[in-house]
């Protein structure tokens, strides 16, 4: 199909372009900072930006793109950002998960330890409204991604007619996010779990048709790749990585839980480059999957001092997003996954140069 092999040509470059332009070199000092031939290459030929912005790249502000999916499900934003941060003080502060992770969409969050037990899950809260939406759950029709088998569950354990019912449910999700967490850390996606609010989805399968739009990562990071689909059986030295459950409020969409498993590694097959991918094993609205990928590539500059590309791809694949119409929800759900883009991107670049400048 012509749309699904012209997506996988365009993501198929993605990581190809931290390795040419690693490998470019630096302007002569006194000149203009210009993009690297192969970077504005890949930007204007297989992401559609023009020179104007190319131009913003190297004066340092984000550019954001929405590209094509194969699905109307499917959602990918693509970015770029210049930050004169030296890579190695960047990564450092990726791999301080307790500060990296805490962002102004996140309203809370926490990372699990390992084993996960449940001071880890102290802060997750359900409020009434999520309550009352557990009541009514039964398979084919709920508002919350959960199995068949966990919504019966949550029928004969809570007492429906005595009590806290908040309480009650909060107390239940938090004993449910520990468990598992500790399952996905033994049994890897065969731990991830079905959704039946609408149908029945393996999270695992969709996380892996994911993974597979994205072919750059096996062809160029394929260690990355294999430790992503086959934790926690591949090793992979070097990387550092967390599983963390967040709450996160985006404009116009529900208060959201997720749990997500975020690894950082710099690639010895990929000199001058670090790799920081999120991969999504739970989400209790919205999404069947997710996965972000950031690159950070070391970038040349006409003085000689450090500097970096922040080149940011997110893949989303919603339960449901009907475009047009009056309601369009996909058009607004993808202005604001843009418009959340921008501004983490000017953020990370705040952040990233606040750290150089120390």
């Amino acid at each position: 199909m012509r749309i699904r092999d012209d997506f996988r040509t365009r993501l198929t470059l993605v990581v190809h372009l931290a390795i040419l332009s690693a490998m470019s070199a630096p302007a002569a000092s006194g000149q203009a900072q210009q993009t690297p031939p192969a970077l504005g290459q890949f930007l204007g030929r297989s992401i559609g930006l023009d020179a104007a912005q190319l131009a913003l790249v190297e004066r340092g502000e984000a550019v954001v793109t929405v590209l094509e999916t194969p699905t109307k499900r499917d959602v990918a934003i693509f970015g770029i950002i210049t930050a004169n941060a030296s890579r190695d003080s960047y990564v450092r502060r990726l791999r301080d998960f307790r500060q990296s992770l805490r962002t102004p969409t996140r309203t809370r969050f926490g990372i699990f330890s390992d084993p996960a037990g449940a001071a880890d899950v102290q802060a997750v809260t359900l409020d009434r409204d999520d309550a009352q939406d557990l009541k009514k759950c039964e398979a084919g029709k709920c508002d919350f991604k959960l199995p068949a088998t966990e919504m019966q569950r949550i029928r004969n354990r809570i007492d429906w007619s005595n009590g806290d019912q908040q309480a009650q449910v909060t107390a239940y999700a938090r004993e449910r996010l520990v468990e598992y967490a500790n399952d996905y850390r033994r049994r890897g996606d065969a731990a991830m779990v079905v959704y039946d609010d609408r149908g029945n989805v393996r999270a695992s399968d969709a996380f892996a048709e994911l993974l597979a739009q994205s072919p750059y990562v096996y062809k160029y990071a394929p260690s990355l790749a294999r430790y992503l689909s086959d934790y926690p059986r591949a090793k992979l030295e070097g990387v550092s990585d967390a599983l963390f459950w967040s709450e996160t409020a985006a404009p116009r969409m529900r208060r959201t839980l997720t749990v997500t498993h975020s690894a950082v590694y710099s690639p010895p097959e990929l000199p001058g480059t670090t790799l920081a991918a999120a991969k999504q094993i739970y989400a209790n609205h919205y999404f069947e999957a997710a996965f972000d990928l950031t690159t950070i590539v070391d970038r040349p500059r006409a003085d000689g001092a450090s500097g970096v590309y922040l080149i940011v791809l997110r893949r989303f694949r919603f339960d449901n997003l009907p475009s047009g119409g009056l309601l369009n929800i996909r058009g607004k759900v993808v202005a604001s996954l843009r418009d959340q883009m921008l501004a983490d991107l000017a953020r990370e670049k705040t952040a990233a140069e606040g750290l150089s400048s120390r």
